[in-house]
């Protein structure tokens, strides 16, 4: 895994995936002293992009060792996917790695005092050019903008949520709830760890925002949507949203990953498709992966 501070460096110098703009940003915010969010972003063998945010919890510690952790374990085992991965596979490699790093995690905890009880978010996606593969635990989100429409992908697994969709509590309640915060499911929290998946295409033109919750509650949807459907380019939307959560307080850590389709980008194959007659599509650039 990248550090924040080398991430930009490091991709710059990188072959991109021919056909997709990326910006990201990730910030302490304005209240906390540390930033315990972790951002990845990795090519698989076949140059495939993988995009990670993992937003920790845990005390002064904990939770930059569990994000941090979680990032390098997803990296790990799904960089090595083959050319000839399906969605299947993808999937299913994407369950498991989230899966390991709760395992890791949790154990790291159990063996240490002062790690006891941290745990994170994750929500990481494989991204082809017609086709996006997500897993997702926690309260970090997962959106996209298609035809000027801004759509969530994932779910929270947050209590509020849970008291919202029993009809405990509104919508307007949940956004002002005092335990809207607390997690119902993270990665290493416990023993084991349901991982919920989402498959969705993608068109040209279309934008992927991956944010941990100090973007989203801060920031109405509305006002994302009106920033990603604005004329600036890709890396001034990044700003302009990570310049909205600091002025709405910036009281958690803010981090944010948005990748744009351009065209001509990998796709990924379909089971029925046969394997491996694929060209890799990789071209030098600067500002693009």
């Amino acid at each position: 895994m990248l550090s924040p501070k080398d991430l930009k460096e490091v991709l710059w110098e990188r072959k991109g995936v021919t056909g997709m703009e990326l910006a990201w940003r990730t910030h302490a915010g304005k209240v906390r002293k540390q930033n315990e969010d972790s951002i990845g972003l990795v090519r698989t063998k076949s140059g495939t992009l993988v995009a990670i945010i993992a937003d920790g919890m845990g005390g002064h510690q904990g939770g930059e060792v569990a994000s941090r952790h979680a990032v390098q374990v997803i990296e790990r085992e799904i960089k090595s996917l083959s050319q000839g991965a399906g969605i299947k596979e993808i999937g299913e490699r994407m369950k498991f790695a989230i899966t390991l790093a709760n395992q890791e995690i949790y154990h790291m905890a159990s063996q240490k005092s002062e790690l006891r009880g941290m745990g994170t978010t994750v929500v990481s996606a494989v991204i082809g050019s017609d086709q996006i593969v997500i897993g997702h635990v926690g309260d970090s989100r997962a959106y996209l903008l298609h035809n000027n429409g801004l759509y969530q992908l994932t779910e929270d697994h947050s209590l509020v949520n849970v008291l919202r969709k029993h009809g405990q509590i509104t919508e307007k309640e949940a956004a002002r709830h005092p335990q809207r915060n607390v997690i119902a499911r993270a990665v290493g929290s416990d023993k084991s760890v349901e991982v919920d998946q989402v498959i969705t295409p993608w068109f040209p033109n279309d934008t992927l925002l991956l944010c941990t919750d100090g973007l989203t509650d801060l920031v109405e949807e509305r006002h994302i949507g009106t920033i990603l459907t604005s004329d600036h380019t890709l890396e001034e939307q990044a700003d302009r949203l990570l310049a909205a959560a600091l002025a709405a307080g910036g009281n958690d850590n803010i981090s944010l990953i948005l990748i744009r389709q351009t065209k001509g980008s990998r796709r990924m194959e379909r089971p029925e498709e046969k394997r491996g007659d694929r060209t890799d599509g990789r071209k030098e650039a600067r500002g693009t992966i």
